[in-house]
């Protein structure tokens, strides 16, 4: 017999149920990751949406670090052709600003010219859409907090909460709606609530949206 309302006994349980419901909801579009880290704290899920014809692209993030990633934004890379404009991009001293444009121009994502150096950019980035969610079993105020601050580098971002426990959250819902962020319930027995939906504003930082793209181009090239 199926209890009513049964909750989860960790948090765990919830992210595997939610991965699991997302898999079938969104059938091969979205691929799901665990645990993100894109400089803003840890997501529990992230789901991404590759971009056609985008292996190139991905290639060229995963061999960057994630943290220098939005060097290969052509709208920054464009402005950047002396070590002194690389170390003030990237806010490392000169010596390691050397390294780098080493190690950029090894991996052909920059090239020598008149002016100094001139990066190569990603003109389209490998992923099309990343959604973050925040998976809690009853810390709301916990969850909607990291979830405000996964706006810097995805296109949406939502809480999921367990079902049992979701009413003091729904009580909150203006905050969720003014902050942008999506909320659901998941209940193991009906599935899954949406008490209202994520914007789609797109990431609000430029160097945190290339990060994740990095970090998740890194996890699917294997490094």
């Amino acid at each position: 017999m199926i209890l009513k309302n049964a909750g989860f006994e960790t948090e765990e349980q919830l992210v595997q149920a939610i991965a699991a419901s997302i898999r079938r909801a969104r059938s091969r579009q979205y691929k799901v990751e665990f645990e993100v880290d894109a400089g803003v704290g840890i997501a529990d899920l992230v789901l991404s949406k590759r971009t056609p014809s985008s292996s190139k692209a991905l290639r060229a993030l995963a061999s960057i670090s994630p943290r220098v990633a939005v060097l290969l934004d052509g709208s920054i890379g464009a402005s950047i052709h002396s070590l002194d404009e690389l170390a003030a991009c990237v806010g490392v001293s000169r010596s390691s600003a050397h390294r780098l444009l080493g190690q950029l121009l090894a991996s052909g994502l920059a090239r020598p010219s008149k002016d100094g150096f001139a990066l190569v950019a990603v003109s389209t980035p490998p992923y099309g859409r990343i959604i973050a969610v925040e998976a809690k079993l009853s810390s709301w105020q916990r969850a909607l907090i990291q979830a405000y601050r996964n706006l810097q580098f995805a296109d949406e971002s939502w809480v999921v909460m367990d079902h049992k426990f979701a009413r003091a959250a729904i009580a909150q819902i203006e905050r969720f709606k003014a902050s942008g962020v999506g909320l659901a319930s998941l209940s193991r027995p009906q599935g899954l609530f949406i008490h209202c939906s994520a914007h789609s504003a797109g990431p609000v930082s430029t160097g945190k949206r290339w990060q994740a793209q990095a970090v998740l181009a890194a996890r699917a090239t294997g490094k």
